[in-house]
């Protein structure tokens, strides 16, 4: 939210746009970058090879779509070169999310293709083959013309035109007057992104958060998520990038990200 401190992000983000750098930390298969002189293998792949592990709930994956993703890359030896997923699939503490737009040629083309349909939850196997990854250049620790090994697993899909749309979830109704446009609401809530990396929480903090609805002061994700609230009540938000920080990064939170909140409703108006 505005106002609030968070820590530095990754600068492995970077990696998005082309940098050489893909074994430092979660930034996805970039599309390109500058060659080193590790020893070059023989690409034996020929075509991409889709293999689902864990077949995920929902419509499927379509282009334009954004990903949050879990990934980890290895060559064909076995050597992991990047990743922020561990080897039992499961996220690792110290390492984000990876956003990316479906089929906008953001990676390599072997994840452009490859995800194509893959569903929240689902766990894929990416076989790609070196001429639908990085082909003849190589990128620290992967050599030119490497085929690559991905295991990846989808967390969330943002659907192309619902880049804005919140999903709400109430646990506890709450007594009273309904939260309108115009009030002055005092919460608490706890922030995370979808690993469950907590980013903020006014909860641990001890000190709870106040704000005019629709005055601008917060995300509008926060603004429209809280409007209909009762004093008391409970309440799960899912906000996409769109309604919160798009591709700018807030401190903690990487771009392009999904947010989670829980909030609780402490006053409406000091009362």
């Amino acid at each position: 939210m505005k106002g609030q401190a968070f820590i530095a992000i990754f600068a492995l983000s970077a990696l998005i746009i082309g940098c050489s750098k893909p074994d430092s930390g979660s930034g996805g298969p970039a599309n390109g970058g500058a060659t080193s002189g590790t020893t070059t293998p023989v690409a034996a792949l020929k075509d991409l090879k889709i293999e689902d592990i864990e077949p995920g709930k929902g419509e499927g994956a379509k282009e334009g779509d954004t990903l949050a993703m879990l990934y980890r890359g290895q060559l064909v030896d076995g050597s992991v070169f990047d990743g922020n997923m561990d080897g039992e699939f499961k996220a690792m503490p110290d390492k984000d999310p990876f956003s990316l737009n479906l089929g906008m040629g953001m990676v390599i083309p072997g994840w452009d293709k490859g995800l194509i349909g893959i569903k929240v939850g689902g766990l894929r196997k990416l076989s790609i083959p070196a001429s639908m990854a990085y082909g003849p250049q190589a990128q620290a620790k992967i050599p030119a013309n490497s085929d690559l090994i991905f295991n990846v697993r989808c967390l969330d899909i943002v659907r192309r035109g619902e880049e804005s749309v919140i999903d709400i979830k109430d646990t506890k109704a709450g007594t009273g007057a309904e939260v309108k446009k115009g009030d002055k609401v005092t919460i608490h809530y706890v922030g995370k992104l979808l690993n469950d990396k907590e980013f903020d929480s006014s909860r641990k903090a001890n000190k709870p958060f106040s704000f005019t609805v629709g005055a601008g002061e917060v995300v509008p994700g926060f603004d429209k998520g809280v409007i209909g609230m009762r004093k008391g009540g409970v309440r799960m938000l899912r906000i996409p990038p769109g309604a919160a920080y798009g591709a700018n990064p807030a401190g903690a939170i990487p771009p392009n990200s999904v947010l989670k909140f829980e909030m609780e409703l402490l006053q409406i108006n000091g009362k």
